[in-house]
């Protein structure tokens, strides 16, 4: 197996945004709730009180975070709508799996009104979770960086000035028979047709994004849609437009900078 194709493997099963932050939260999480004897569970003798919490969390977050790309997919560059429906979408099988958790535990009948006994309760806690992943994912997000390989190619830097052919880029745009080329250095206009441009940046880490502009994938700081089209905010300030024929394909991309619960 490539190095490329592990990769692709190994962030397909990744549980969570934050891998084992996330998890050790969760943990933690059902360690308190055991603890304190939340919603009503003192009855519930030690032991199995927190078998059952971590059970809940974990299997809780599980079924969050599989559920969790599909989510992000539909609702690509708008955060609140992507925490509502994250919370509306997760809450019935988490719902599901507390209902069934005691008969799994302490061989207790399932019951079909513990659905609606435990529902007020998994809506809180799930509330209390998605706060918790802002909070970590907060915590730990790197800054957004250009990827290093992401430079000008030979046949661009050849027409700018040293200072900017040794920065790293960001985008290319097409004004009339010129280029903007944009680097973390600065920008400048050079004499060259957008296609050809094109041919030279094809092995470079970075989209087509509009029939006039190309973006650096690692110069993404956020990505907005709106009515089929999209703009990307990129590291310099500058937006770059997405139009309807790119918008499609560049939708739910692993951007260098994803957008965070955190971002409006």
């Amino acid at each position: 197996m490539t190095g490329k194709r592990a990769e692709r493997w190994r962030e397909r099963l990744r549980i969570g945004r934050s891998g084992w932050l996330e998890l050790i939260g969760l943990l933690l999480l059902g360690l308190f709730l055991a603890a304190t004897s939340a919603f009503d569970s003192e009855e519930i003798p030690a032991l199995p009180r927190y078998a059952y919490w971590i059970a809940a969390l974990v299997g809780g977050g599980v079924i969050a975070a599989l559920i969790e790309p599909l989510v992000a997919r539909l609702s690509a560059g708008r955060p609140r709508l992507f925490v509502l429906a994250q919370l509306v979408a997760m809450t019935p099988p988490i719902t599901l799996w507390i209902a069934i958790l005691p008969m799994c535990l302490w061989a207790d009948p399932f019951r079909v009104e513990r659905l609606y006994w435990t529902l007020p309760s998994v809506i809180t806690v799930n509330i209390a979770v998605i706060g918790l992943a802002w909070i970590i994912r907060t915590a730990f997000r790197r800054p957004a960086k250009l990827t290093p390989d992401v430079a000008p190619p030979q046949a661009i830097r050849a027409k700018l000035p040293p200072r900017l052919a040794r920065s790293r880029l960001i985008a290319v745009e097409a004004e009339d028979h010129y280029l903007r080329v944009r680097t973390e250095a600065g920008s400048d206009l050079v004499l060259m047709r957008f296609g050809d441009a094109l041919d030279a940046l094809v092995d470079c880490d970075g989209f087509q994004t509009h029939r006039s502009w190309w973006v650096a994938r690692g110069a993404v700081e956020t990505a907005r849609w709106k009515a089929g089209r999209g703009e990307l905010v990129l590291s310099d300030g500058a937006v770059a437009p997405v139009s309807r024929t790119y918008a499609a394909a560049l939708k739910g991309t692993d951007w260098a900078a994803p957008v965070s619960l955190a971002e409006g």
